[in-house]
Protein backbone atom coordinates (compact mmCIF):
# COMPACT_ATOMS: atom_id res chain seq x y z
CA UNK A 1 0.00 0.00 0.00
CA UNK A 2 1.35 3.69 -0.78
CA UNK A 3 1.97 5.57 2.00
CA UNK A 4 -0.48 7.64 2.45
CA UNK A 5 -3.27 5.78 -0.08
CA UNK A 6 -5.53 3.31 1.58
CA UNK A 7 -7.23 2.61 -1.39
CA UNK A 8 -3.73 1.03 -3.45
CA UNK A 9 -4.62 -1.74 -5.65
CA UNK A 10 -2.33 -3.42 -7.84
CA UNK A 11 -4.55 -2.66 -11.02
CA UNK A 12 -7.91 -1.09 -11.68
CA UNK A 13 -10.07 0.14 -14.48
CA UNK A 14 -12.48 3.48 -14.64
CA UNK A 15 -15.49 4.57 -15.85
CA UNK A 16 -17.27 7.54 -16.12
CA UNK A 17 -20.69 9.00 -17.22
CA UNK A 18 -22.44 5.55 -17.89
CA UNK A 19 -25.67 8.14 -17.95
CA UNK A 20 -27.76 4.56 -17.90
CA UNK A 21 -31.76 5.64 -17.90
CA UNK A 22 -33.45 1.95 -18.59
CA UNK A 23 -33.28 -1.52 -18.46
CA UNK A 24 -31.40 -1.57 -22.44
CA UNK A 25 -28.20 -2.93 -23.82
CA UNK A 26 -26.00 -0.28 -22.13
CA UNK A 27 -27.30 -1.45 -18.31
CA UNK A 28 -26.89 -4.82 -19.69
CA UNK A 29 -23.10 -4.39 -20.88
CA UNK A 30 -22.51 -2.03 -17.57
CA UNK A 31 -23.47 -5.03 -15.67
CA UNK A 32 -21.91 -7.64 -17.79
CA UNK A 33 -18.65 -5.56 -17.44
CA UNK A 34 -19.02 -5.71 -13.31
CA UNK A 35 -19.42 -9.50 -13.54
CA UNK A 36 -16.22 -9.72 -15.50
CA UNK A 37 -14.43 -6.97 -13.11
CA UNK A 38 -15.66 -9.42 -10.53
CA UNK A 39 -14.49 -12.40 -11.85
CA UNK A 40 -11.33 -11.08 -12.22
CA UNK A 41 -10.58 -9.33 -9.21
CA UNK A 42 -10.06 -5.42 -10.98
CA UNK A 43 -11.21 -2.90 -8.61
CA UNK A 44 -13.36 -0.85 -10.53
CA UNK A 45 -13.67 3.10 -9.76
CA UNK A 46 -16.97 5.05 -11.04
CA UNK A 47 -16.22 8.65 -11.60
CA UNK A 48 -20.05 10.08 -11.13
CA UNK A 49 -23.17 9.93 -13.58
CA UNK A 50 -24.03 6.32 -13.57
CA UNK A 51 -27.71 7.29 -14.14
CA UNK A 52 -28.69 9.76 -15.98
CA UNK A 53 -29.81 11.15 -11.99
CA UNK A 54 -29.41 9.54 -9.03
CA UNK A 55 -30.76 10.62 -5.27
CA UNK A 56 -29.33 8.78 -2.40
CA UNK A 57 -32.54 8.79 -0.83
CA UNK A 58 -34.44 4.97 -1.10
CA UNK A 59 -37.74 6.60 -1.39
CA UNK A 60 -36.27 8.81 -4.83
CA UNK A 61 -34.83 6.12 -6.67
CA UNK A 62 -35.82 4.92 -9.67
CA UNK A 63 -37.19 1.23 -10.59
CA UNK A 64 -34.83 0.18 -13.00
CA UNK A 65 -32.44 1.59 -10.97
CA UNK A 66 -32.97 -0.63 -8.39
CA UNK A 67 -31.87 -4.17 -9.64
CA UNK A 68 -28.56 -2.40 -10.76
CA UNK A 69 -28.25 -1.04 -7.13
CA UNK A 70 -29.00 -4.77 -6.03
CA UNK A 71 -26.73 -6.52 -8.27
CA UNK A 72 -23.54 -3.88 -7.77
CA UNK A 73 -24.39 -4.60 -3.84
CA UNK A 74 -23.82 -8.34 -4.29
CA UNK A 75 -20.93 -8.63 -6.19
CA UNK A 76 -19.42 -6.23 -3.23
CA UNK A 77 -20.93 -8.36 -0.53
CA UNK A 78 -18.73 -10.95 -2.29
CA UNK A 79 -15.78 -8.86 -2.33
CA UNK A 80 -15.55 -7.09 -5.43
CA UNK A 81 -14.21 -3.81 -4.69
CA UNK A 82 -15.82 -0.75 -5.91
CA UNK A 83 -15.71 2.80 -5.52
CA UNK A 84 -17.60 5.95 -6.47
CA UNK A 85 -16.95 9.60 -6.97
CA UNK A 86 -19.59 11.55 -7.30
CA UNK A 87 -20.96 13.34 -10.58
CA UNK A 88 -23.30 16.26 -11.12
CA UNK A 89 -26.17 14.21 -11.58
CA UNK A 90 -25.39 12.59 -8.40
CA UNK A 91 -27.04 13.82 -5.03
CA UNK A 92 -26.68 12.74 -1.24
CA UNK A 93 -25.37 9.14 -2.05
CA UNK A 94 -22.66 8.78 0.99
CA UNK A 95 -25.17 8.39 3.55
CA UNK A 96 -26.85 5.59 1.79
CA UNK A 97 -24.22 4.01 -0.55
CA UNK A 98 -21.10 4.36 1.39
CA UNK A 99 -20.04 0.82 2.99
CA UNK A 100 -23.06 -0.82 1.04
CA UNK A 101 -23.30 -0.44 -2.62
CA UNK A 102 -19.83 1.27 -2.05
CA UNK A 103 -16.58 0.75 -0.69
CA UNK A 104 -16.11 3.71 -0.84
CA UNK A 105 -18.16 7.31 -1.63
CA UNK A 106 -16.73 10.51 -2.30
CA UNK A 107 -18.28 13.87 -2.69
CA UNK A 108 -15.55 15.36 -4.23
CA UNK A 109 -12.08 14.46 -5.09
CA UNK A 110 -10.95 10.80 -4.34
CA UNK A 111 -7.01 9.97 -4.24
CA UNK A 112 -5.89 6.27 -4.87
CA UNK A 113 -2.67 4.38 -5.45
CA UNK A 114 -2.17 1.51 -8.60
CA UNK A 115 1.67 0.39 -7.69
CA UNK A 116 3.42 3.61 -6.94
CA UNK A 117 1.46 5.77 -9.42
CA UNK A 118 -0.78 8.31 -6.79
CA UNK A 119 -3.99 8.71 -8.80
CA UNK A 120 -6.31 11.83 -8.42
CA UNK A 121 -10.17 10.44 -9.60
CA UNK A 122 -12.50 13.40 -10.04
CA UNK A 123 -15.26 13.52 -12.09
CA UNK A 124 -14.10 17.05 -13.76
CA UNK A 125 -17.49 19.14 -13.44
CA UNK A 126 -15.50 21.94 -11.39
CA UNK A 127 -12.61 21.85 -13.15
CA UNK A 128 -13.70 25.12 -15.56
CA UNK A 129 -14.10 27.46 -13.09
CA UNK A 130 -15.28 30.20 -15.88
CA UNK A 131 -18.88 28.12 -15.91
CA UNK A 132 -20.00 30.26 -12.81
CA UNK A 133 -23.70 29.04 -13.78
CA UNK A 134 -23.23 25.54 -12.59
CA UNK A 135 -20.80 26.03 -10.24
CA UNK A 136 -23.45 28.05 -8.63
CA UNK A 137 -26.06 25.46 -9.47
CA UNK A 138 -23.62 22.44 -7.64
CA UNK A 139 -23.41 24.90 -4.52
CA UNK A 140 -26.81 25.46 -3.45
CA UNK A 141 -28.57 21.59 -4.90
CA UNK A 142 -25.73 19.59 -2.73
CA UNK A 143 -25.91 22.20 0.48
CA UNK A 144 -27.19 20.37 3.46
CA UNK A 145 -30.04 22.06 3.15
CA UNK A 146 -30.90 20.60 0.16
CA UNK A 147 -30.45 17.60 1.20
CA UNK A 148 -32.69 18.26 4.36
CA UNK A 149 -35.71 19.56 1.46
CA UNK A 150 -35.46 16.15 -0.57
CA UNK A 151 -35.25 14.15 3.14
CA UNK A 152 -38.54 15.61 3.36
CA UNK A 153 -40.64 16.16 0.33
CA UNK A 154 -42.41 13.06 -1.45
CA UNK A 155 -41.29 11.80 -4.20
CA UNK A 156 -43.76 12.81 -6.43
CA UNK A 157 -42.43 16.97 -5.82
CA UNK A 158 -38.79 16.00 -6.24
CA UNK A 159 -38.77 13.76 -9.14
CA UNK A 160 -40.48 16.39 -11.59
CA UNK A 161 -38.94 19.00 -10.18
CA UNK A 162 -35.49 17.43 -10.59
CA UNK A 163 -36.08 16.46 -13.85
CA UNK A 164 -37.01 20.19 -15.13
CA UNK A 165 -34.04 21.84 -13.31
CA UNK A 166 -31.89 19.25 -14.92
CA UNK A 167 -33.26 20.11 -18.58
CA UNK A 168 -32.96 23.70 -17.55
CA UNK A 169 -29.18 23.09 -16.37
CA UNK A 170 -28.75 21.16 -20.15
CA UNK A 171 -29.46 24.32 -21.90
CA UNK A 172 -27.48 26.89 -19.66
CA UNK A 173 -24.33 24.80 -20.25
CA UNK A 174 -24.41 24.24 -23.46
CA UNK A 175 -21.79 26.54 -24.73
CA UNK A 176 -19.09 25.06 -21.52
CA UNK A 177 -19.78 21.58 -22.64
CA UNK A 178 -19.24 22.14 -26.23
CA UNK A 179 -15.65 22.69 -26.01
CA UNK A 180 -12.98 20.55 -23.60
CA UNK A 181 -11.64 23.22 -21.42
CA UNK A 182 -8.17 22.26 -22.63
CA UNK A 183 -6.64 25.15 -20.36
CA UNK A 184 -8.59 25.15 -17.33
CA UNK A 185 -8.01 20.95 -17.41
CA UNK A 186 -3.79 21.71 -17.85
CA UNK A 187 -3.63 23.99 -15.00
CA UNK A 188 -5.92 22.08 -12.39
CA UNK A 189 -4.15 18.68 -13.80
CA UNK A 190 -0.59 20.85 -13.07
CA UNK A 191 -1.66 21.79 -9.70
CA UNK A 192 -2.28 18.18 -8.56
CA UNK A 193 1.37 17.47 -10.44
CA UNK A 194 3.38 19.75 -8.03
CA UNK A 195 1.77 17.51 -5.05
CA UNK A 196 3.30 14.67 -6.22
CA UNK A 197 0.23 13.05 -8.26
CA UNK A 198 1.33 10.77 -10.95
CA UNK A 199 -2.29 10.04 -12.55
CA UNK A 200 -5.27 12.74 -12.78
CA UNK A 201 -8.50 11.29 -14.12
CA UNK A 202 -11.29 13.08 -14.64
CA UNK A 203 -15.34 12.40 -16.13
CA UNK A 204 -17.66 14.78 -16.84
CA UNK A 205 -17.05 15.28 -20.91
CA UNK A 206 -17.76 12.79 -22.50
CA UNK A 207 -14.50 12.82 -24.40
CA UNK A 208 -11.61 10.39 -24.39
CA UNK A 209 -8.88 12.10 -24.04
CA UNK A 210 -5.28 10.80 -22.96
CA UNK A 211 -2.27 13.64 -22.72
CA UNK A 212 0.60 13.16 -21.43
CA UNK A 213 3.19 15.73 -19.82
CA UNK A 214 6.81 15.41 -18.91
CA UNK A 215 7.77 16.74 -15.40
CA UNK A 216 11.09 16.18 -13.71
CA UNK A 217 12.13 13.36 -15.74
CA UNK A 218 8.55 11.91 -15.26
CA UNK A 219 5.70 11.68 -17.49
CA UNK A 220 2.67 12.71 -15.78
CA UNK A 221 -0.95 11.57 -17.55
CA UNK A 222 -4.25 13.75 -17.93
CA UNK A 223 -7.00 10.48 -18.86
CA UNK A 224 -10.20 11.85 -19.82
CA UNK A 225 -13.05 9.13 -20.03
CA UNK A 226 -15.36 9.13 -22.30
CA UNK A 227 -20.04 8.37 -22.39
CA UNK A 228 -20.08 4.65 -21.66
CA UNK A 229 -22.80 4.72 -24.21
CA UNK A 230 -20.33 5.63 -26.88
CA UNK A 231 -18.58 3.21 -27.82
CA UNK A 232 -18.77 1.34 -24.06
CA UNK A 233 -15.14 2.11 -23.32
CA UNK A 234 -12.93 2.00 -19.86
CA UNK A 235 -9.54 3.32 -18.70
CA UNK A 236 -7.00 0.85 -17.24
CA UNK A 237 -3.91 1.04 -14.84
CA UNK A 238 -1.71 -1.52 -13.46
CA UNK A 239 0.79 -1.69 -10.89
CA UNK A 240 3.48 -2.88 -13.77
CA UNK A 241 2.62 0.80 -15.47
CA UNK A 242 0.36 -0.41 -18.40
CA UNK A 243 -2.31 1.49 -19.11
CA UNK A 244 -4.79 2.82 -21.78
CA UNK A 245 -8.47 2.76 -22.94
CA UNK A 246 -10.36 -0.20 -24.01
CA UNK A 247 -13.45 -0.96 -25.28
CA UNK A 248 -15.63 -3.87 -23.09
CA UNK A 249 -16.56 -7.17 -25.00
CA UNK A 250 -18.67 -9.74 -23.51
CA UNK A 251 -16.50 -12.62 -22.78
CA UNK A 252 -13.28 -11.10 -23.15
CA UNK A 253 -10.50 -10.14 -20.20
CA UNK A 254 -11.04 -6.85 -19.22
CA UNK A 255 -6.90 -5.94 -19.15
CA UNK A 256 -4.79 -6.69 -21.94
Amino acid sequence: MEKGFPISPDRAIFLADAHLNQDDIHSRNFLALADRAAAEQVPLFLLGDLFDLWFGNPGLTFVFQKPIVEHLRGLRRGGFRLYYVEGNRDFYLKREHDGTTFDVVSEGEMQAAVGEKRLVLSHGDTVNRADFVYRFWKGISKSRLANEAVAHLPPSIILPMADWIERNLKRSNRRYKGSFPERECREYAMRRFREGIDFVILGHFHQERLDRYSREESTKIVAVLPSWKDRWRYFYLTAEGAYGFRAFKPGEPLLP
